[in-house]
């Protein structure tokens, strides 16, 4: 990436951003389950000081303050969902409507754009944490207004889950929760052929709203 903040370090930022708001609401359900997730999280990677990119990176190690923060929360992910798991099994639904609820209001906040299924899928895009963006996370199949198809190519998570003791099918089925729950609120169906590979539909034809273009509201990196 630049040596320069640009368009793709606040794109970044605002994911890893995205990830950690997720988090928030574990640190709370933990809470209400005698966990410290928050103080536990906070000792082993570090706190989030939640703040403009610009007044907290290193200008002269971008990239690697990037990253740094990327693998931050992605380690607070996987802590707080399997330690909340390895102390209450029954809390997966509890989690699940956590993550998939922020699916339904990133949805409902988007829905001033006229999106077709190549918008849905930008979406997800914007949203969900994939590594940096140099890791090419994921391949697009076949895109059209009305269907997208993509392919998971490789799995940024897995060393994360790993190194905590957890079950990295537990960030899928919360992953899956999120994108289905954000389709559903926009119109549109979502489905899984296998493990890695995913589409989205529209429900006819003819699509559901009008087709995005470059100025409808969010930009392409």
């Amino acid at each position: 990436m630049s040596a320069f903040l640009g368009p793709i370090h606040y794109w970044l930022y605002n994911k890893i951003r995205q990830q950690q708001a997720i988090v928030d609401e574990l640190y709370i359900l933990g809470e209400k389950n005698g966990l410290a997730l928050e103080e536990e999280c906070s000792q082993l990677y570090g706190e989030f000081e939640n703040k403009p990119l610009e007044e907290m990176i290193d200008h002269g190690n971008i990239h690697g303050w990037l990253q740094e923060r990327v693998s931050q929360v992605e380690y607070k992910y996987a802590y707080c969902v399997t330690r909340l798991l390895q102390a209450i099994p029954e809390l997966m639904a509890s989690v699940k409507a956590i993550v998939a609820n922020n699916g339904t209001n990133t949805a409902i906040f988007m829905k001033e754009y006229p999106l077709d299924a190549a918008g849905v899928y930008k979406i997800i895009s914007d949203f969900l944490l994939d590594g940096m963006p140099c890791d090419h996370a994921n391949q697009v199949i076949k895109q059209s207004g009305t269907e997208m198809i993509w392919k998971r190519t490789l799995c940024v998570h897995t060393r994360y889950w790993d190194e905590v003791g957890g079950d990295i099918k537990a960030y899928y089925e919360l992953r899956d929760a999120w994108i289905e729950a954000l389709t559903k609120e926009l119109g549109f169906l979502f489905e899984k052929s296998d493990t890695d590979t995913y589409c989205i539909k529209a429900h006819s034809e003819d699509g559901i709203g009008a087709a995005v273009s470059q100025n409808s509201g969010f930009n392409n990196y």
